[in-house]
């Protein structure tokens, strides 16, 4: 209860007294800031996929910049990105003519400085957490590969560095919280329900939003809290290199982008050994391409072990999602295959009872089309008609309702026995075998390094029969869909356009 009313003390303190933005004048990063805006200008204006990872590499090292400013011997993914935006610019230069060239040119050297020397934005905050001491404050960073960054640094000097995440640990008492960041680009939490009864956030002098983050209800919201913002500008401002441009840009342009290369919409309708699937980049160097069917394999890192893998909606997989996937095959085949295995004597007699029916309604759909295949068999009554393409695959035991499976037995013309008993039994089969091979992944899950998970975004899971399996962070999902051989759908392949996200 006391922890609960420290938290209560922080809010009111926090919506009475505002918050401190400490501005700090930093002249690489200004120039790095203009030169990626006039790289992105460019490859707009371009319109070819010959910018994009130039224009990733290069909001990759700034996102760095504005969230990790620790000195450089603690700071590796500044000094990387920085090597990257070089080595990507090296290669789109001979490309190009002399306006890209000059552009280029300015981007790299912005690199190139920023990796010589250290951010100016953690001098300043590593003289505000020694002034109050370790037991007064919390450092937050955005994130938990930030955080590990960070603390690399201020750790042993026995500062606890947090991320956004921590904060709800209400035994986590301080009385300032130093925010590593700008805040519109942080939780709002921070300044709706602070951890402390004092926050304090240290941006760059080149980020332009200096808005405070709110909720999307908080424009009608009676008694939002709503804190005002105290600047104090740190360092030497240059006017014309700190300058923040004149045309704010996009917040949800300042994020590196995922490299997706041309992509064009599917408009025609799958064939019978096709699907329709969305790319998802995910951690790793890895993408799938996501059907809109069954549901998928995840793994939640905050759950106590036993209880990590389960499975998830397709619909509710988003960027953050932990996916768990098996390399060069999908866990679908490896399912069937262990339910196959599991039925002993009775294997042959259900696949052969399987195949018949789903060859005839297969052959259905080859000589009609799926649109009529639907439709007829919805006016017989065919509750889930649109899973008739679906039902098709050796994977899916059944349809769902016992109804549709009769009607639809009858209008392929295969009687009801024993197809019927076979496919449900087959069903019952598949759900004992999802259990053991969910306790068998648990097992695994168990002895992999979950914080490596969660810094690094994905690791392969060790084990007997698991060394093909990784679990791995969902980095963006595409806008866009395609249509693609059914047997590709959720099978990891290499991919590089979430590099940058990474």
């Amino acid at each position: 209860m006391a922890a609960v009313n420290e938290r209560y003390c922080a809010t009111t303190a926090v919506a009475r007294d505002g918050v401190s933005l400490f501005v700090v004048a930093d002249e690489n990063g200004a120039a790095l800031n203009a030169a990626v805006r006039a790289v992105a200008r460019m490859a707009e204006e371009d319109g070819s996929d010959l910018w994009e990872h130039v224009l990733g590499a290069a909001k990759s090292l700034r996102w760095r910049l504005a969230f990790r400013p620790q000195p450089l011997e603690f700071n590796p993914s500044v000094t990387t990105a920085a090597r990257a935006v070089v080595a990507q610019a090296d290669a789109i230069r001979p490309a190009l003519g002399d306006d890209g060239t000059a552009l280029l040119n300015a981007l790299t050297e912005a690199a190139e400085r920023i990796a010589a020397e250290d951010p100016p934005v953690g001098a300043y905050l590593r003289e505000s957490v020694l002034e109050v001491g370790p037991a007064a404050c919390l450092v937050v960073a955005d994130g938990t590969l930030s955080r590990a960054e960070i603390g690399s640094w201020l750790g042993p000097l026995g500062f606890r560095v947090v991320s956004p995440g921590m904060l709800a640990d209400a035994t986590l008492i301080a009385d300032i919280a130093y925010v590593v960041g700008p805040p519109r680009l942080m939780r709002t939490s921070l300044v709706t329900a602070p951890p402390t009864p004092e926050v304090s956030f240290f941006v760059p002098s080149w980020f332009g939003d200096r808005s405070l983050p709110a909720t999307a209800i908080a424009d009608y919201a009676q008694g939002a809290i709503r804190p005002r913002v105290r600047v104090f500008e740190l360092g030497t401002l240059n006017p014309t290199v700190d300058e923040v441009p004149s045309e704010r840009e996009p917040i949800e342009d300042f994020a590196p982008p995922p490299v997706w290369g041309s992509q064009v919409s599917a408009h025609r309708e799958p064939g019978v050994d096709e699907v329709v699937v969305r790319k998802v980049l995910l951690s790793g160097g890895y993408a799938i391409w996501m059907d809109d069917g069954e549901r998928i394999r995840t793994l939640d890192p905050s759950q106590p072990a036993g209880e990590r893998v389960t499975y998830t909606d397709v619909a509710a997989v988003e960027p953050g999602t932990y996916l768990v996937l098996r390399l060069g095959v999908t866990e679908r085949a490896v399912l069937y295959e262990a339910t196959l295995a599991s039925m002993g004597v009775r294997r042959a007699v259900v696949e052969s009872s399987q195949e018949r029916w789903k060859q005839a309604l297969l052959g259905r759909l080859r000589s009609a089309g799926r649109s009529h295949v639907e439709s007829t068999i919805r006016r017989l009554g065919v509750r889930a008609a649109e899973q008739a393409e679906a039902w098709t695959r050796p994977t899916v035991a059944r349809p769902q309702l016992d109804s549709d499976f009769k009607l639809l037995l009858q209008w392929l013309e295969v009687p009801d026995e024993p197809a019927f008993s076979n496919a449900t039994e087959f069903r019952r089969a598949r759900f004992r075998a999802a259990s053991r091979m969910r306790e068998q992944l648990e097992l695994a899950v168990a002895s992999a390094d979950i914080e490596a998970l969660r810094a690094g975004g994905h690791v392969k899971l060790d084990g007997a029969g698991f060394a093909d399996i990784i679990a791995t962070r969902v980095l963006a999902i595409s806008s866009h869909t395609n249509v693609v051989p059914r047997h590709d759908a959720r099978e990891p392949f290499l991919d590089g356009g979430g590099r940058w996200l990474e």
